[in-house]
């Protein structure tokens, strides 16, 4: 359980998160741009040297806090809706869709001589399941032409 906390974070230790996090944030915001991602970097630096002299820690503590959230709706984008990429909505999504199972009528003899106790129990299955359907909804009627 690696992903646990074993220790609390001290002030500074989430302040510095935070100030690389804020770092991680800029780059991607302002890739390939470097003087705007320099100016944000710039402005968050000037942020928090107005702030690192407060004495008082309840003061210091809701500006960290407030910090941390002003980064979380930042990031909303990458927070929330995400999906897997091969979860409903993903990108991956029935990329590669499941064959029928109808394509294994169409192999030819010698390639299903290769599996023998599959298809005769295959064989078993379709057999039950055509006796089942017809018990239960009885003879199709032919096509009307």
């Amino acid at each position: 359980m690696s992903n646990l906390p074993t220790t609390f974070l001290t002030h500074s230790q989430r302040v510095c998160r935070l100030y690389k996090a804020l770092f991680v944030y800029a780059r991607r915001q302002h890739w390939p741009d470097k003087l705007a991602y320099r100016q944000r970097m710039v402005e968050y630096r000037a942020r928090f040297d107005t702030n690192k002299n407060v004495q008082d820690l309840m003061k210091a503590k809701r500006l960290l806090i407030a910090g941390e959230e002003e980064l979380k709706k930042a990031m909303h984008w990458h927070t929330d809706n995400f999906n897997f990429p091969e979860s409903p909505y993903g990108i991956a999504e029935s990329r590669y869709p499941t064959p029928d199972d109808a394509a294994l009528d169409g192999w030819h003899p010698l390639e299903k001589a290769q599996y023998p106790t599959y298809f005769a129990t295959r064989e078993k299955r379709k057999k039950a399941y055509m006796e089942w359907y017809l018990k239960r909804y009885g003879v199709p009627d032919p096509p009307m032409m």
